[in-house]
C-alpha cells in the first residue's frame, strides 16, 4: 500500500474560533437537547426576535413537520419507514466499524496486541499490520544554533563536493597526458619505422589499426599475403609486432654430412629477447623468416623434379650428394628449415666445411633473390599477346645451379687430391714433374662486379683445367660440370700424344691419368737408356734382347695412385716408392738396380 500521511490543521487559526470556544459559549447543554422549536421559543420569550410573518414559509414548515410526524397508514409505508431505517442503520455501523478500524489499525502500530483484538478479520487479511503510524506534530521554534550547524554541514557538503570535482580533474589531467605521452611515443616509432624505408599501411578488413609490410611484392602468393604484420601498442606506448599465432621465426640452414657426423653447417640469425631487440631488430627478423620459408618451399617443389639426379627428402630436409662418388660415406648436403627458437646449434666451435655450408646458403638466398627481379622485369615488359592458354608455374632453379657448384668443386678437390698423390710419388722417386691444380675459371667478363655477375656465375657451365708435366710432355685434364644436359661432371684426358679421351667418372680418369703417366716415364726411360731397348708406350714395358742368355730383359712401370705406389719392375727384382715407404733411391738410380 501506498504511505498516507495525515496532517492537523495548523494551530494559529486568527479569523477562525475553535471549536471548544464555541461550545463553552452556549451554556446550554449537549446539543441533543437544542431544537428550532425551543430555540424559536426561546427567542420569543426573551423578545429579541418575531415570529416570522411568511405565511408561506410558515405553511411549507408545518407540512413537512406533519409529513415527518404524520405516522405510515398503511402496510406498504411501514415497511418503506422500516427499510429507511434499516438503511440508516446500517450506514451508520458501516461508519462506526470503518472508524474502529481505522483506530485499531493505527493502534497496532504501537500496541500490536491491543489492535489486533479490535480489527476486522477482511482489514486483517488485506493490510499488513502496523502499517499506519502517526506522530505529533508540532510547530518547532527557531533554533538558530541548529540553524548554524545546518548551514555548516552545507557548506562541509559543498567544499567535500568541489575537492571531489578537482580529483577528478586533475586525474583526467593526468590520464590525458600520459595518454599524449603513450600516443607521442607511438608515433614517434611509427615515423621512425617509415624513415627507415618500411611501408606502414591500414591492415586489410581492420581500418582502425596500422600495420608494416615486411614481404616480397613478387614471392609466391602464399607467402605475399603474410608479409603484413600488425603494429600493437602496449600499455606503456611500447609497439609489439604482431606476426599472428603460429609465426615464429625461422631460418634454412645447410648442413654438410659425411655419414652421420656434421663436417659443416651454415650459421642462423641469432634470436633475442624481445624485450631487447629493437622494433626494427623484430621486421627484419620476420622478414628474413618469411623469405627462408619461401626459399625452403621452392627448392622443396623443386627437388620434386630432381630424384633423377639424387635428390630426396629425408626427415624435414633436402639431401643431395656433394660428389659423384658411390661410396656409403660419400658427403652430402642437407638443407632444412628449423625453428629460431630451438637452441643453438648442437655442435660448437669451427669446422672445415662451416664456410663452404655458409656459401651454399647465401647462393640459395641469390637465386631467390634473383627471381624475384626476373619478375619484377618480366612485369615491366611488354606482356605477350592474350591467349586461353593459362601460364603455369614452374619450379624457380635453386637447386640445380647449388648442385652443379658443389659437385663441380667436388671434383676439383679430388682431382687436385690426386695430384698432390701423383706428385708425392715423383718427388720421391726424384723425377722432375711440374703441375697446375685444379681451379674455378672465369672469363673476363664474367669477374664479379654485382650480385647479377655473381647469379651469372652460378648459372653457367662450370669448366675447369688441370695439368702434370713430366719432362717436356704434359698430360691436360679438363673438368665441365652441367646439370643443363648431363647430370655430374664429365672429364676429358689429354695425352702427350694428344689423344683425347672422355670419362664421365673420377674413378676412370684416374686409371687412365696413371697408364697415362707408366707410359710417359718408360718413353722418358727408352730415351735416357744405353742399348736397343725397345717401349711398348702402352703397357709401359721395356724390352730388350739379351744374347747372352738367349732371352729378352723386360722392364715395365706400375703406378697405383689408389694404393699410393710406384714400382720399377723386373721378372726378378722390384723397386718401390711410397707416399709413406719404400726406397730413398731416385729413380735412375732404381733402374740401374735392376738391370744388373
Amino acid at each position: 500500500m501506498a504511505s498516507l500521511t495525515l496532517r492537523p490543521w495548523t494551530r494559529d487559526a486568527p479569523d477562525a474560533s475553535s471549536l471548544m470556544d464555541v461550545l463553552t459559549r452556549a451554556h446550554r447543554g449537549h446539543f441533543r437537547e437544542i431544537t428550532e422549536a425551543s430555540l424559536q421559543e426561546e427567542i420569543a420569550g426573551e423578545g429579541a426576535l418575531e415570529l416570522s410573518e411568511s405565511e408561506s414559509d410558515d405553511e411549507e414548515d408545518d407540512e413537512d413537520e406533519e409529513q415527518s410526524s404524520a405516522k405510515p397508514s398503511t402496510r406498504d409505508d411501514l415497511f418503506k419507514a422500516r427499510l429507511e431505517m434499516l438503511r440508516h442503520v446500517d450506514a451508520a455501523h458501516n461508519d462506526v466499524m470503518i472508524a474502529l478500524d481505522f483506530v485499531s489499525l493505527l493502534l497496532t502500530h504501537d500496541a500490536p496486541e491491543k489492535g489486533k483484538a479490535s480489527i476486522s478479520t477482511g482489514l486483517r487479511n488485506e493490510v499488513p499490520i502496523g502499517t499506519l503510524g502517526h506522530d505529533i506534530w508540532h510547530k518547532m521554534p527557531q533554533d538558530k544554533a541548529r540553524e548554524a550547524q545546518d548551514e555548516l554541514l552545507a557548506t562541509n557538503i559543498r567544499l567535500e563536493s568541489l575537492q571531489q570535482s578537482a580529483d577528478s580533474l586533475l586525474a583526467a589531467a593526468s590520464r590525458l597526458e600520459d595518454n599524449v605521452r603513450k600516443e607521442t611515443q607511438y608515433w614517434d616509432q611509427i615515423l621512425s619505422i617509415t624513415e627507415n624505408g618500411w611501408n606502414v599501411c591500414k591492415l586489410p578488413g581492420q581500418q582502425h589499426r596500422l600495420g608494416v609490410t615486411y614481404g616480397f611484392r613478387d614471392s609466391a602468393p602464399e607467402f605475399s599475403r603474410r608479409g603484413v604484420a600488425a603494429l600493437n601498442a602496449t600499455s606503456d606506448g611500447t609497439i609489439v609486432l604482431e606476426r599472428g599465432i603460429g609465426s615464429k621465426p625461422r631460418a634454412v640452414r645447410v648442413q654438410l654430412k659425411r655419414g652421420e657426423s656434421v663436417v659443416g653447417s651454415s650459421r642462423l640469425p641469432t634470436l633475442q629477447d624481445d624485450g631487447e631487440v629493437m622494433l626494427e631488430a623484430r621486421i627484419r627478423h620476420a622478414r628474413d623468416s618469411l623469405f627462408d620459408e619461401e626459399l625452403y618451399h621452392e627448392i622443396l617443389r623443386e627437388s620434386r623434379g630432381q630424384a633423377s639426379l639424387g635428390v630426396s627428402t629425408r626427415g624435414n630436409g633436402i639431401v643431395f650428394k656433394a660428389d659423384s662418388t658411390e661410396s656409403p660415406h660419400a658427403a652430402e648436403v642437407v638443407l632444412e628449415l628449423v625453428a629460431l627458437d630451438e637452441g643453438p646449434d648442437e655442435a660448437g666451435g669451427a669446422r672445415e666445411g662451416d664456410a663452404m655450408a655458409q656459401a651454399v646458403a647465401l647462393a640459395a638466398r641469390m637465386l631467390l633473390s634473383q627471381a624475384h627481379r626476373e619478375k619484377v622485369n618480366k612485369r615491366s615488359a611488354v606482356p605477350p599477346p592474350l591467349s586461353e592458354r593459362k601460364d603455369e608455374r614452374s619450379s624457380l632453379p635453386i637447386l640445380r645451379p647449388i648442385m652443379a657448384f658443389i659437385l663441380h668443386k667436388a671434383a676439383i678437390d679430388q682431382v687436385n687430391g690426386y695430384l698432390a698423390s701423383i706428385a708425392s710419388l715423383l718427388s720421391a722417386a726424384s723425377i722432375e714433374r711440374h703441375d697446375r691444380p685444379a681451379a674455378f675459371t672465369f672469363t673476363q667478363e664474367m669477374e664479379a662486379g654485382g650480385v647479377d655477375d655473381l647469379i651469372s656465375m652460378l648459372m653457367q657451365r662450370w669448366t675447369s683445367e688441370a695439368s702434370l708435366g713430366i719432362g717436356s710432355k704434359q698430360l691436360t685434364m679438363r673438368l665441365e660440370t652441367t646439370l643443363s644436359q648431363a647430370f655430374g661432371t664429365q672429364y676429358t684426358l689429354t695425352t702427350p700424344d694428344d689423344r683425347v679421351t672422355r670419362f664421365s667418372t673420377q674413378e676412370e680418369l684416374r686409371a687412365a691419368c696413371d697408364a697415362a703417366i707408366d707410359s710417359e716415364l718408360a718413353h722418358n726411360l727408352k730415351r735416357g737408356a744405353d742399348g736397343d731397348w725397345r717401349c711398348n708406350i702402352r703397357e709401359a714395358l721395356l724390352v730388350m734382347p739379351d744374347e747372352e742368355q738367349g732371352k729378352e730383359r723386360s722392364v715395365w712401370i706400375t703406378l697405383d695412385s689408389v694404393a699410393g705406389l710406384l714400382s720399377l719392375n723386373t721378372p726378378t727384382k722390384k723397386v718401390s716408392w711410397g707416399s709413406h715407404s719404400g726406397t730413398d733411391k731416385s729413380f735412375q738410380e732404381a733402374w740401374l738396380q735392376v738391370l744388373e
